[in-house]
């Protein structure tokens, strides 16, 4: 188990770099390995949507507990995220559906100050 942790994170693309190493950081001993490598490309899509599509501020928070990483990431913008079936060809289109893909369960939370968009890996 680790202790939770946030991280205010610039509303550009660096934050994806930033939030990766954040999360490299924060990582429990037992999320190496799969649960590492989900995680890392999770955390750069949530991010790079909050930075697309969101507003300032941006930021992510990782928590580890009982078996579980829950990965965070809030923005300003109150318009939820959405899950594109996006064709072949597309450049983009595809992030809501990796996190969806790489986690066990994922939502939105909204706020007064924004949204939240939060996913969870299991080891």
């Amino acid at each position: 188990m680790t202790a939770a942790a946030g991280l205010d994170l610039p509303a550009d693309l660096s934050a994806a770099r930033r939030a990766r190493e954040f999360v490299r950081s924060r990582i429990c001993p037992d999320h190496g390995g799969d649960v590492l490598e989900r995680a890392l490309l999770a955390v750069s899509e949530l991010i790079v949507n909050a930075v697309e599509h969101g507003r300032p501020p941006v930021h992510a928070h990782v928590a580890c507990r009982c078996g579980v990483l829950r990965l965070e990431v809030s923005d300003g913008s109150p318009e939820a995220p959405r899950h594109n079936v996006a064709d072949s060809a597309a450049e983009s289109g595809r992030g809501v559906a990796l996190v969806a893909a790489v986690s066990s369960d994922w939502g939105v939370r909204a706020s007064g100050r924004g949204k939240t968009v939060w996913c969870e890996l299991t080891a």
